[in-house]
């Protein structure tokens, strides 16, 4: 049996930010069971980008078909591999820690052994050096602020059945085939756009499309064919002002948010008594976030697009059980954040969107004593 250890992480820096590539360089030593090198042998690695733990959402995936030299060395560049999953340019180095995970098939084929998942120090932190540095050709501000917005066009091609898409930023064209029963009926999909995305349902195929102008392609999301079934309904979709989108799935009870940054989609399940009562729960955004409350589950749900994960915060059974049945506290926003008293535990609950955690802070039980009073909270925005 063989095995790859790692021996060296390195990324070469460059006093000039522009120069960098989209990736950095890893270095590794396979040995066999015997604790010799594996020299001069064909060796399949795939690697993967997890966030904030070793459990952690993967992020990231791509594969590399590599040599190793007379010492057993291994040379890849992450960022540089056979996309898997995931979108390398997408990833926010900024926001939690990172782990890498290596997996390796010493026979050069596809039937990978997990190697070991280590936490990225330093390493890829030039990265978002970069994207601060408005003389890079990645950074967001030189985009955004510096050389200003850039502007996207598309058209719809009623007997191709294709919507194209340019990206002013890549300089080409992407097409996306919708079904051929808009053709067939004499109509045509309807198109919306947000911050230089386009968008839009084909009913016929179940789908949100989105095509994403960070990363020039479009990503699909299908949803349950009861809507298919239904007179060819198709579920309501917003778009926030950040390019972000969310649709709510009742028959699925889930709700799905499509990332302006990571170009991915992302899926939060609601309990079942919704659609059971023939109703979703209503989803509200602040900043480019969004959350929900499961009445039901008693929680309040937050998808964080710095992170690209949910996260719950229950409260109490109380208003289960009271204000009339499957009540709710009340949620505020404010940049990013969401903040709601539970008056039944006494706490004041906060989701920190620069953290993507939920905080809490116990108040006095006097004033659940006091006929479940609470504090008043207010909020002082940052300018």
């Amino acid at each position: 049996m063989k095995k790859l250890y790692t021996l060296i992480l390195a990324l070469s820096t460059a006093v000039v930010f522009a120069q960098l590539p989209d990736a950095f360089s890893y270095q590794a030593i396979a040995f066999n069971s015997g604790g010799v090198p594996v020299a001069n042998s064909n060796v399949s690695v795939r690697i993967s980008i997890l966030n904030n733990s070793v459990n952690g959402t993967n992020l990231y995936t791509e594969t590399h078909s590599k040599t190793t030299n007379s010492k057993g060395l291994v040379n890849l560049n992450i960022g540089q591999g056979t996309p898997v999953s995931g979108v390398f340019s997408g990833i926010n180095w900024s926001v939690n820690s990172k782990f890498i995970k290596v997996e390796m098939d010493p026979a050069g084929g596809s039937n990978y052994t997990n190697v070991g998942t280590n936490q990225l120090m330093s390493v890829p932190y030039a990265m978002v050096a970069q994207k601060i540095d408005v003389s890079s050709p990645n950074s967001s501000i030189g985009d955004d602020i510096i050389e200003g917005k850039s502007s996207n066009y598309y058209f719809l091609d009623k007997f191709d059945r294709k919507i194209y898409a340019f990206n002013s930023k890549t300089g080409t064209w992407s097409s996306k085939l919708y079904n051929v029963g808009y053709s067939n009926n004499n109509i045509l999909p309807t198109i919306t756009a947000s911050n230089g995305n386009i968008i839009f349902t084909d009913k016929y195929e179940r789908t949100v499309n989105v095509f994403n102008s960070k990363t020039g392609n479009w990503s699909s999301q299908l949803y349950n064919i009861w809507y298919y079934n239904n007179g060819y309904s198709s579920p309501n979709v917003v778009t926030l002002d950040s390019g972000n989108v969310m649709f709510i799935d009742n028959h699925d009870h889930k709700v799905y948010t499509f990332n302006y940054i990571s170009g991915g989609w992302a899926e939060k399940e609601f309990n079942i008594g919704y659609p059971n009562n023939n109703i979703a729960p209503t989803v509200i955004y602040s900043g480019s976030n969004f959350a929900f409350v499961d009445k039901y589950e008693h929680s309040v749900k937050v998808f964080n697009s710095k992170t690209m994960e949910w996260k719950t915060q229950e409260f109490s059974l109380g208003y289960f059980y009271n204000d009339g049945g499957l009540g709710n506290p009340e949620i505020t926003v404010s940049n990013g954040n969401f903040l709601f008293t539970d008056k039944y535990d006494h706490k004041v609950y906060v989701f920190n969107s620069k953290t993507g955690n939920w905080v809490a802070q116990e108040f006095n039980v006097g004033y659940f004593n006091n006929n479940m009073s609470t504090p008043t909270t207010l909020v002082s925005e940052t300018k």
